[in-house]
């Protein structure tokens, strides 16, 4: 597939802009200090990108789309239980991150000396949108198969929590110092099953099943 000229000049931006916070230790203060330093007129810059901030956001936007590219091109993956899913995105996704691990540092760091929490970060916008898209798939995909249960007012959250999750998964990476980031893919494996365990049948709804089952019976 031959790259139109547009996406070269964006390729360009994205790897100038993860060299200059590698060698600055942080994001360029302005769509004028990158195009400076990566030798691009700043009107060209605008033809493709509003704020530098929007630079980044595509570049995280596009951990995920390399992820989710990954994971599909594996045949068994289909076949895979939304559980399992949901393991192998994780999984995947650190996988992609350890390439542009202090690039991650560098910025989490610079962010987080201003006191912002990565839940704040506007930098997360298109990629929180689409991974959120992608649960609400997994969990339409669980309640077809009766992995998830339905819940009265909880369902719909159900996708907030998993990108709660994620964060929360990225956070313990970014501090994990042990061999191979072994601690990291311990934290994925038991975070993801409780959180299917938790949306899944419990003995509450069992319990609930039964009471309803119970009082229904009464009343007849």
């Amino acid at each position: 597939m031959t790259t139109k000229p547009e996406e070269k000049t964006e390729e360009k931006i994205r790897k100038g802009y993860l060299t200059y916070v590698l060698e600055h230790n942080e994001a360029p203060g302005s769509a004028y200090k990158l195009c400076k330093f990566i030798d691009l007129p700043e009107e060209e810059f605008y033809q493709h990108y509003t704020t530098v901030d929007a630079v980044e956001n595509d570049i995280w936007k596009s951990f995920f789309d390399k992820t989710v590219d990954r994971i599909e091109q594996d045949e068994v993956y289909a076949s895979y239980t939304v559980r399992e899913k949901l393991l192998a995105f994780y999984f995947t996704w650190i996988e992609e991150l350890k390439g542009k691990r202090s690039f991650i540092l560098a910025v989490y760091n610079a962010k987080k000396s201003r006191g912002i929490r990565p839940e704040d970060f506007k930098v997360f916008k298109e990629f929180k949108q689409a991974f959120k898209e992608y649960c609400h798939m997994l969990v339409n995909e669980g309640l077809e198969s009766g992995e998830i249960v339905e819940r009265p007012y909880i369902t719909k959250q159900y996708a907030k929590a998993l990108w709660v999750q994620a964060l929360t998964i990225l956070k313990f990476w970014i501090k994990d110092t042990s061999k191979a980031f072994e601690k990291t893919d311990t934290f994925i494996e038991k975070s993801a099953n409780l959180g299917f365990d938790l949306m899944g049948q419990t003995p509450f709804d069992s319990a609930f099943d039964f009471m309803k089952f119970a009082f229904q019976s009464r009343m007849k």
